[in-house]
């Protein structure tokens, strides 16, 4: 889509419609014959279709792919139909729109990143502070639209004539963008533009405070997550039974070699073994075994 955006790759027909250039056209056909393939078989071998379709990784792939069958369709009807009718232009604007839909594969990344996989936790999780985020800035917006409109009515040469214009100014200037195109030239209007600058840093700030922090939460968790399965692969089946067999060897050794150690004492002992010997003995016991199992 990058390449057809530039002047030197674009192709018109004998009706100066855009075409597609033939070779990225067939390059794209094979790219979405792998994807379609993929996933295709990822579904067949899913042990719940329900879950798997559900899945919003699995949902932008299918919002990736279906675009180019559908701007394939409508092309195709186009061209049938074009001998008939020759009225179908907003099929062509539909085609268009579906071409723009390509843009969804780059989020087909997410599957093999950390970071835009937290960050789509952070956003389902987050809709509250991002409600709140949105309601102060209405509000602000709002407020600070209407004063600097009848701060800057009286002015010359002012380009806040209307409040609507003051909404896109007070927007800017709350999100601390500043373009610079519009701007305040009375004494008042930059007053008022002051007030707005510091009520948009503490509006913009507390929410997104409360979303980085539970960015950096889902970040780390799925960090670890994923370094537990490089380190530890998940079993294939939970049914079967799993041991360890130097565990089970230390565990079968150390309490024979400990009761052999507690045998040769008392033996050569004899019966001068008093009480406290055989408490120590026991103690000695007791050690090497849990000193054994803990090896």
């Amino acid at each position: 889509m990058c390449v057809h955006s530039m002047p030197e790759f674009q192709l018109v027909d004998d009706n100066d419609r855009p075409i597609e250039d033939p070779v990225l056209a067939i390059l794209e056909e094979i790219c979405i014959a792998c994807f379609s393939a993929e996933f295709i078989i990822r579904l067949i071998v899913a042990p719940s279709r329900r879950k798997f379709l559900g899945n919003p990784l699995n949902i932008i792939d299918v919002a990736s792919i279906l675009p180019f069958y559908a701007t394939l369709a409508l092309e195709t009807a186009d061209e049938e139909s074009a001998e008939e009718n020759e009225n179908l232009e907003n099929v062509g604007k539909v085609v268009q729109v579906l071409r723009l839909m390509r843009v969804f594969r780059i989020l087909k990344l997410a599957r093999h990143s950390i970071g835009l996989r937290a960050l789509g936790a952070t956003v389902r999780h987050s809709y509250q502070e991002v409600g709140l985020l949105l309601l102060f800035l209405s509000v602000g917006i709002s407020i600070f639209s209407a004063l600097i409109y009848f701060a800057e009515k009286e002015g010359e040469s002012t380009d806040l004539e209307t409040i609507p214009t003051g909404w896109w100014w007070a927007t800017i200037t709350m999100t601390t963008v500043g373009y610079g195109d519009i701007c305040p030239v009375t004494v008042p209007g930059k007053i008022v533009a002051t007030l707005c600058i510091i009520c948009g840093l503490l509006v913009v700030a507390l929410p997104i405070t409360i979303i980085f922090n539970k960015f950096s939460k889902y970040y780390q968790r799925n960090k670890a997550m994923e370094g537990q399965c490089i380190t530890k692969p998940e079993r294939q089946d939970p049914e079967l039974p799993y041991y360890n067999i130097r565990d089970l060897f230390t565990d079968s050794v150390y309490p024979f070699l400990g009761a052999f150690a507690f045998r040769t004492s008392v033996s050569s002992v004899g019966d001068d073994t008093d009480a406290s010997s055989l408490q120590d003995i026991e103690v000695y016991d007791n050690d090497t075994c849990e000193n054994g199992a803990a090896k």
